[in-house]
């Protein structure tokens, strides 16, 4: 049996396949990656996308996205990405007739920005950007096809993963990784958020043991609903920069000449202010 891992270029996807062992993973992404078993290619493209999924082929872990801010800025290729070519995964896995297990990252952007406190797997999804909406209808579409029997599937709504490193990607999030990786690389940082916005943040480490854990998990463990939320730890944007203050000053000496600065949110309604369990 071969593990195949979408996305594997990425922050998360680099860490698991390092975490399941490279000889067993079939690494894709569309861009280089340094493992033994690498294809790169473009999964928006069917073609691709529908090639990945061969007899070997016994779990997916589907991880490759574009994210936030990507696909609200350009609808048709966050469609093609998060939405289409899901489905074609899917697809190539109900022909392939073997069922495999298919792992897919979901997101809490799913619940939109008037949320309870705390949020649970029963609080209804309500999505207000483009992201969100996409990454739900592949939960639906996840739990049809494992009803059927296509494949064995499995959804994680994921919190805030960090600290990532290098340079921001388009998530809406991503200031929540930028306001300490910033700092302690001596570099002054403008957080586009208020100081009391809460972020539900969660470590690699801690998601990939999670995709391990889910997909050795029975099925009748997960009924007919195959979507779970991780627990993330609620933190301020103040909290966050209070805590890389008081490691700085014990171990970053240009931290002293580094500042966070707040500015008001560009697009509320694209931050939740409160998406904590």
């Amino acid at each position: 049996m071969r593990i195949l891992v979408t996305g594997a270029a990425g922050y998360i996807g680099c860490a698991l396949v390092r975490a399941l062992g490279e000889a067993d993973v079939i690494a894709t992404d569309q861009t280089s990656m340094p493992f033994a078993n690498a294809l790169v290619g473009n999964i928006a493209y069917p073609q691709f996308a529908r090639s990945l999924i061969t007899p070997e082929i016994g779990v997916v872990f589907h991880l490759a996205a574009l994210v936030s801010g990507g696909a609200e800025q350009n609808f048709e290729l966050g469609m093609k990405v998060n939405l289409d070519a899901t489905r074609d995964l899917l697809e190539a896995c109900r022909r392939a007739g073997h069922a495999p297990k298919f792992i897919f990252a979901s997101s809490i952007a799913v619940y939109g920005d008037t949320l309870p406190d705390p949020v649970t797997d029963d609080t209804p999804p309500a999505p207000r950007i483009s992201y969100g909406a996409q990454k739900l209808l592949c939960e639906t579409l996840i739990d049809d096809y494992s009803r059927r029997g296509y494949v064995d599937g499995r959804a994680l709504r994921l919190p805030t993963v960090m600290v990532r490193p290098g340079g921001a990607n388009t998530a809406v999030s991503g200031w929540a990784s930028a306001i300490i990786r910033e700092p302690l690389a001596g570099r002054d940082y403008v957080c586009p958020v208020r100081p009391d916005t809460r972020m539900a943040c969660i470590s690699v480490a801690r998601v990939v043991q999670c995709f391990r854990r889910m997909a050795e998990l029975p099925a009748v463990s997960l009924g007919e609903r195959r979507t779970v939320l991780l627990t993330g730890i609620a933190v301020s944007a103040q909290q966050m920069w209070d805590a890389v203050k008081a490691r700085a000053n014990a171990i970053v000496r240009s931290l002293r000449r580094s500042a966070c600065s707040f500015m008001a949110p560009l697009d509320a309604g694209a931050m939740p202010p409160n998406n904590q369990r």
